[in-house]
């Protein structure tokens, strides 16, 4: 931070004189763009900004930055959004606002990541098996299934198999199932290859009356507006039951806890077509895709920091912690010529920082906060609240998430034999029947196996999803209730809090974004208006097929490209195509279109029905 503030002011001094300097070499002087928040997205949006260059006007003359570029971030803890991190008052120990995944398909994310000029395998982990659990107890151990792992099995990584456990095993029977689900399209392999307990009540017609899910699955599809207005008036819970016809074991043991930790919600809460959208881009799209690697420390250190020092070592990026928007207003009138904007000096908006202490006159400006922050931003944003698409951004609710991490003053043997197949444990809602999580999912994660940090060792972090009655209590009810869900969970002796020699205990409130019925309608594109653009993990849902990080990497790329355009420049850093269908679903999609076209158009709005749902309606 320290290293920040200095730049900071030195950039200050020298701003007067940018004027000169242009005038001198012959450019223009370069276009102010504020960017509002510091996470994946914004940093992404600025990335590709500050990498354009303007050419002067005579032939062979000095090329300048064609952006200035300031990034805003309330948080005066450092860059890094919801992913920042910080050390405990205590013991000086690492933490952070939960734990943020990386999968397989995050492919535009490692990308960013290579860009900044890391080596991916020194920043993450190998991909990781996972432990899913449900409120009846441990369901299925999911392997890692990429190419990856194969690799790594060739190889004889001692590291992916002493660290994140040994997948399958190396048995007969183990090779002709793997050789069998190599035939078979995701997610059959997936269900083909997981490990399923043999005292869960999850039996094989039970998993069977997941093919009812097929018709839906293939009827969606991820980049198609007409798709998601389909699905997303209906809520997943009726999709799942009422439509794809699994069995009730099956919604309860498999997809209500995935369900539960993935768009972060319970069924009735959650869009049809975000369940559908979130479970093909995380565990159905690719061979692999449900396959996960994990940062080996906070992203804030491992990832932010050393972005943040290449950003601001171009000398057009200025990053500004602790500056919360409170009113953005317009400086001309409410109609700006592109054309003409482009080659005019007065800025077009006004952003003032915390309750009017500071402004900024930007010629464009980047959102890249949630729908929650936007929505409490409204009113005293003039430009944003005139434009129709903002009207429906009233209905924005947010997850509440809270994140509790575990120092242990000694290792605890019965927890790390209880994760010994995997380093993350993933449980759905509910689990031991404790009053405030009966509509909360976690995370379990053994820290000490997946970063590298001796700050680390014997600790765990636990994160909750739809958190909200942990919210309001104290950190001490919050810690109790947490070593009581992960005994649950596991089915151990419980833990006492006197084990432990530090702790954290982080709410975020409303923070994540909240997928409920009807949410893609307030989906707005990556440009608003002329000078106003977007881009965020809730942006252009119907766009890119991808989720998360991914999707705020996608669209920060996104928006600086539609911004840069407008100013008649190019970003150099294109978007990575999602991941294409696999064969058999690209034939199962246009079998589903084929269907779809005879259809009389009365019946366009009707969901594919799995065969024993559709019978019921006559017997």
């Amino acid at each position: 931070m320290n290293r920040c503030l200095s730049f900071a002011f030195f950039a200050a001094l020298s701003i007067s004189t940018h004027d000169e300097v242009h005038a001198l070499v012959g450019v223009t002087k370069p276009r102010k763009v504020v960017v509002i928040g510091g996470g994946w997205a914004g940093f992404s949006a600025a990335d590709a900004l500050s990498r354009i260059q303007q050419q002067s006007d005579e032939q062979g003359g000095a090329s300048a930055p064609a952006f200035d570029i300031e990034i805003l971030d309330a948080s005066p803890r450092g860059p890094g959004g919801l992913a920042a991190g910080w050390r405990t008052p205590k013991l000086d120990r690492p933490v952070e606002a939960g734990l943020h995944g990386f999968w397989r398909e995050y492919q535009n994310t490692f990308a960013a990541i290579e860009r900044i000029g890391l080596e991916l395998d020194d920043v993450l982990t190998p991909f990781t098996p996972s432990i899913l659990v449900s409120q009846s107890g441990r369901v299925a151990l999911s392997p890692v299934l990429g190419d990856g792992y194969d690799k790594q099995k060739e190889e004889g990584s001692s590291k992916s198999d002493s660290t994140f456990g040994g997948g399958l095993a190396a048995d007969p029977a183990s090779l002709v199932t793997s050789r069998l689900a190599e035939l078979l399209p995701p997610p059959l392999d997936l269900a083909l290859l997981s490990e399923f307990e043999g005292d869960n009540p999850l039996a094989t017609v039970d998993r069977l009356s997941g093919i009812g899910a097929l018709g839906a699955w293939a009827d969606f599809e991820q980049e198609d507006p007409k798709s998601w207005e389909r699905y997303d008036n209906i809520s997943a819970e009726n999709l799942f039951k009422s439509i794809a016809g699994v069995t009730p074991v099956l919604y309860n043991e498999l997809v209500s806890p995935l369900l539960h930790v993935l768009p972060m919600t319970p069924g009735y809460d959650c869009s049809a077509a975000a369940a559908l959208s979130c479970l093909h881009v995380f565990a159905l799209q690719t061979r692999g895709a449900f396959d996960v690697r994990w940062c080996r420390g906070t992203i804030t250190e491992k990832i932010f920091n050393p972005w943040s020092e290449q950003l601001q070592e171009r000398g057009n990026v200025y990053l500004r912690g602790g500056a919360k928007v409170t009113a953005i207003t317009d400086l001309e009138n409410d109609d700006i010529d592109v054309d003409a904007s482009a080659n005019k000096n007065n800025p077009s908006f006004r952003v003032s920082l915390n309750d009017g202490d500071d402004a900024i006159d930007a010629d464009c400006i980047v959102f890249a906060i949630g729908g929650t922050s936007l929505k409490r931003l409204l009113p005293a944003c003039p430009p944003l609240a005139k434009l129709p698409q903002t009207k429906a951004w009233k209905n924005f609710r947010g997850v509440t998430c809270v994140a509790v991490r575990l120092f242990f003053e000694t290792e605890p043997l019965l927890l790390k034999e209880a994760m010994k197949d995997s380093p993350v444990v993933v449980c759905g809602a509910n689990v031991g029947e404790i009053p405030e999580l009966s509509e909360t999912g976690f995370c379990i994660y053994d820290l000490e196996r997946i970063q590298d940090s001796k700050d680390v060792v014997s600790a765990f972090e636990v994160d909750f999803f739809r958190a909200d009655p942990l919210t309001s209590l104290t950190d001490e009810e919050v810690v109790r209730i947490t070593l009581n869900a992960v005994t649950a969970a596991f089915k151990i002796p419980p833990i006492h809090e006197n084990s432990l020699a530090d702790l954290s205990v982080v709410r975020a409130r409303d923070a994540v974004s909240h997928f409920c019925v009807g949410s893609a309608s307030w989906s707005p594109d990556v440009k608003l208006s002329e000078g106003l653009y977007i881009c965020g993990d809730w942006i252009d849902r119907t766009g890119h097929a991808s989720w998360s990080t991914e999707k705020s990497v996608v669209t920060g790329i996104q928006a600086a490209a539609t911004l840069a355009d407008d100013f008649k420049t190019k970003t150099d850093i294109g978007v990575i195509p999602a991941a294409p269908d696999t064969p058999q679903l690209s034939a199962l999609r246009q079998f589903a279109r084929t269907i779809r076209g005879i259809t009389p158009s009365v019946l366009k709005d009707m969901k594919p029905q799995a065969p024993w749902t559709f019978a019921r309606r006559f017997f």
